[in-house]
């Protein structure tokens, strides 16, 4: 089984390799509208990933979907196209390296 903090950082790794690829090297202040999206998506992903690798070094829980970006990025999302695929990368990156924990933990049983 792999350990937690291998798998996000594995897939901090890969978000990372996404956002280059969707900005094609340029700063996101200087993406057109066409890829902005694509790009804040994968930006959110690495943010919620970086916290969840800071939280663990730490020694304190990852966050959870849920609960990543509640407050600012939430209230940002509801006026913004941009700021609503920063959020939705975050939770789905979370979401994903949970699921995959939660996959494993449940072959182990088997």
């Amino acid at each position: 089984m792999i350990a937690p903090a291998e798998r996000i950082e594995a897939a901090r790794s890969a978000a990372l390799d996404a956002l280059t690829r969707a900005t094609a090297g340029q700063s996101l202040c200087t993406l057109g509208r066409e890829r902005l999206d694509a790009a804040k998506y994968h930006e959110g992903a690495v943010a919620a990933l970086s916290d969840a690798r800071r939280a663990l070094r730490r020694g304190a829980p990852p966050p959870t979907p849920e609960d990543w970006g509640a407050g600012s990025a939430e209230t940002r999302a509801q006026v913004s196209a941009s700021w609503r695929a920063y959020l939705v990368g975050g939770r789905d990156a979370l979401t994903a390296v949970y699921r995959s924990t939660l996959e494993d933990e449940q072959g182990a049983r088997s």
